[in-house]
């Protein structure tokens, strides 16, 4: 249902109060671009743990998921510049 809201592609009704959505946690639609960013920037040899340890060292997030939104949008910047600078 993720890859599908990313998409753009919305459900008629919602199924809760919030359709899932953390309070101050990054989204779906932050997280995906991510996850994409970091096997670009690898050449798809990057792992979940790899992208987990980054973002522990870089963010003092213990995993992705915990990343708030402000914390989201600056890993997104950060990889686009680290993937502009491999280029």
């Amino acid at each position: 249902m993720g890859v599908l809201a990313w998409m753009g592609l919305r459900p008629l009704v919602k199924t809760g109060p919030n359709g899932g959505d953390r309070p101050g946690m990054a989204r779906f639609a932050q997280l995906e671009p991510i996850r994409v960013l970091w096997a670009e920037w690898t050449k798809g040899a990057g792992t979940a743990d790899g992208l987990n340890t980054w973002i522990e060292r870089t963010f003092h997030a213990s995993s992705l998921r915990f990343l708030t939104k402000g914390q989201g949008q600056k890993a997104i910047t950060a990889l686009k510049a680290m993937k502009a600078r491999a280029a």
